[in-house]
């Protein structure tokens, strides 16, 4: 297993005797940092949207069975907020990666009141451009180790 950071060293979890790997839902628009999650989030089963509209229909076509939201908060249509507003409808502890090349302090205030209705529990904003050790170890604190690394430590 590649090492993605001292604290998350496997990023495979078994469940009931079988292999699973945590599944990222990742609602980017932009094809270039696209490309770059792809690459940063390789070990994950990553489910691709472009839009916040076709990340709610991969939710749904993948029965609610994500672990964790990964959204610009550009996104065409309906923001990364919205999205993850209605992801924890369904989800209400599935932990959250905002996105953004903005910084928080210059996001319009209908932003700003999105992100305060969706709550800091397990939420994370990161600024763009990303960096890799940055979003591995924000990914691993929001997932947490697998269970075949506790075990290991008990």
């Amino acid at each position: 297993m590649p090492k993605i950071s001292e604290n998350c060293t496997y990023l495979r979890l078994f469940i009931s005797g079988g292999m699973s790997v945590k599944r990222i839902l990742l609602a980017e628009d932009e094809s270039a940092a696209m490309k770059l999650f792809r690459r940063m989030l390789k070990p994950y089963s990553l489910i691709e949207a472009t839009t916040g509209e076709e990340a709610l229909l991969l939710f749904i076509d993948y029965d609610h069975q994500v672990d964790l939201l990964i959204a610009d908060l550009t996104l065409p249509k309906l923001s990364g907020i919205h999205v993850a507003l209605l992801l924890r409808s369904k989800l209400p502890d599935l932990p959250v990666i905002l996105t953004s090349s903005t910084p928080v302090s210059d996001w319009r205030s209908r932003d700003s009141a999105d992100l305060k209705r969706l709550g800091s529990h397990l939420v994370m904003i990161l600024q763009k451009p990303l960096k890799a050790q940055v979003l591995s170890n924000a990914v691993c604190d929001l997932i947490g180790e697998p269970q075949s690394e506790r075990a290991k430590t008990a």
